[in-house]
């Protein structure tokens, strides 16, 4: 009895242990599923926050930016921009940063959106897409590289070396941007042979061809982008608006013992100079950041679960949303920091609104004379029924 007791007491043991370790199991289990559905919602909310900043931002970027550097065209054209290096540049710029736009910001739309991605129309636009975003917006960083030195050579050159004769003209302007355009041309060439559309499982994508060539893109362009479009423009940027401010500086200090055409001189140089101090300092903060997320991402995405992914994704978007806002604001930059810009803002305005109310009185002072007619056809109308009756 003593044994079959115990034998009993073992078995309930048994089966009580038992139970105890299938509710662990259990619980592990629905702690481990729960955790799993928190971080796919977690996703699901990424990406749709992602996919609706691109839907709802791109086309606001897209009609303002283009809007704005439309008429940085019609402004700089009435400036008479052929006459001045500098304004130019700021009308090449212009143009530049108008292709960024058009380039880059109806893809992701449409991406997100539409859920057709425009690269993978044919193994020509995946290409050229490449090749015209990055050029263009490695083109707009050295404009503005081009302009800073011209300001420098403008402003330091002749009060801290007086007999350098250096002179900036339309030609060697012109000379310096072509060289420039070749040079990145040369350098994102490799689009047209590395990548292209590739279908896997029934889905398009412009992508690199080969493995090794995705290592190209992966592991040695983002480096060689970085450089080209952040770090040696920021560098010669700074560098120059350093040495202006220290220039100017220096004209402020002096300016109540100079002339009165010194004055309007150095207010000039000013204006000018903390316009293109706005716009290449803005330039150096929304550039930065999404070249150096795309050196993190070449290392952190490969492998990495859902969840990484689709951070990766949404800092993606933010930081490349804030670089294309740099195309956007220039015209706006222009009209805040420079009174010259703004009066020539303001004076097309007024020409447009004259213009329009004299259409306007054109068609009241037509309307009128219609309206005189049709009341003397309505009075002989009346006339000839009166005598009918």
């Amino acid at each position: 009895m003593t044994a079959l007791s115990s034998a009993r007491n073992l078995t309930n043991m048994d089966s009580y242990l038992e139970s105890q370790l299938t509710t662990t199991e259990n619980i592990i289990f629905s702690e481990n599923v729960s955790g799993s559905n928190a971080d796919q919602s977690y996703i699901d909310s990424l990406e749709s926050a992602s996919a609706y900043l691109w839907i709802i931002i791109s086309p606001i970027f897209l009609f303002v930016g283009v809007f704005g550097n439309i008429l940085n065209l019609i402004v700089l054209r009435r400036m008479h921009f052929e006459k001045n290096p500098t304004l130019i540049l700021l009308f090449l710029l212009s143009v530049t940063d108008i292709a960024v736009l058009l380039v880059g910001l109806p893809r992701y739309w449409a991406r997100d959106a539409l859920q057709f991605d425009l690269r993978t129309v044919s193994q020509f636009s995946c290409k050229f897409s490449l090749f015209l975003i990055y050029i263009s917006m490695q083109l707009s960083s050295w404009i503005l590289v081009l302009v800073s030195v011209i300001r420098v050579i403008k402003t330091v050159l002749p009060l801290r070396y007086p007999k350098t004769k250096i002179r900036v003209t339309r030609k060697n302007t012109l000379t310096l941007f072509c060289i420039v355009v070749i040079a990145l041309c040369i350098i994102n060439f490799h689009f047209f042979i590395t990548n292209g559309v590739i279908t896997e499982d029934g889905e398009a994508s412009c992508t690199s061809l080969t493995p090794d060539f995705r290592n190209f893109d992966e592991y040695v362009f983002v480096y060689i982008d970085f450089l080209m479009m952040s770090v040696f423009p920021a560098i010669i940027i700074i560098v120059c608006n350093i040495f202006i401010y220290l220039v100017l500086k220096n004209m402020k200090q002096r300016r109540a013992s100079t002339t009165s055409t010194d004055k309007v001189t150095s207010d000039s140089v000013s204006r000018v100079t903390r316009m293109l101090f706005v716009t290449s300092s803005y330039f150096v903060i929304s550039t930065a950041p999404i070249s150096l997320h795309f050196i993190v991402d070449s290392y952190v995405r490969p492998g990495s679960d859902d969840l990484t992914q689709a951070k990766l994704d949404m800092s993606f978007t933010v930081l490349y949303l804030f670089q294309f806002s740099h195309f956007v604001i220039n015209f706006y930059c222009y009209t805040v920091t420079n009174k010259r810009f703004r009066r020539s803002v303001k004076k097309l305005k007024d020409e447009v609104k004259n213009r329009i109310t004299r259409h306007g009185g054109l068609a009241s002072d037509s309307h009128d004379v219609n309206s005189s007619a049709e009341r003397s056809k309505n009075q002989s109308m009346d006339a000839v029924s009166k005598s009918h009756y």
